[in-house]
């Protein structure tokens, strides 16, 4: 992991996420940074952002992953070939014309509901 393009303040972005199987990736990310959400966008999809809402578009999916109530994490145990294990994450699934509040941590109604 690296710094990024600062898209989006605390926020860290994966694409290609589910073609590429990058979910313990991004797991891992937010586990060692738990006050940063973590997005995972999908092929042929993109968040649209205005303010604090996003908005999905296109044919795939987004993921988003959020740490912030977390309760265990192994993370800091760093031992080679551990099984990261993390409890109480939250995990959103989003769809085209889904939106999701950004300050809030939060799925919310779309633009136009």
């Amino acid at each position: 992991m690296a710094p990024g393009l600062g898209l989006i303040p605390n926020v860290i972005i994966d694409q290609h996420f589910a073609e590429r199987g990058r979910i313990g990736r991004l797991l891992g990310a937010v586990a060692h940074n738990p006050q940063i959400l973590g997005i995972g966008i999908d092929e042929d999809s993109a968040i649209v952002v205005e303010g604090e809402r996003s908005t999905v578009i296109g044919s795939g999916a987004v993921t988003i992953v959020d740490a912030e109530h977390v309760t265990h994490s192994n993370v800091a145990e760093a031992k080679p070939k551990r099984v990261l294990s993390i409890h109480n994450v939250t995990l959103h699934a989003l769809s085209a014309g889904d939106a999701f509040d950004l300050a809030t941590r939060e799925p919310c109604s779309p633009p136009d509901a």
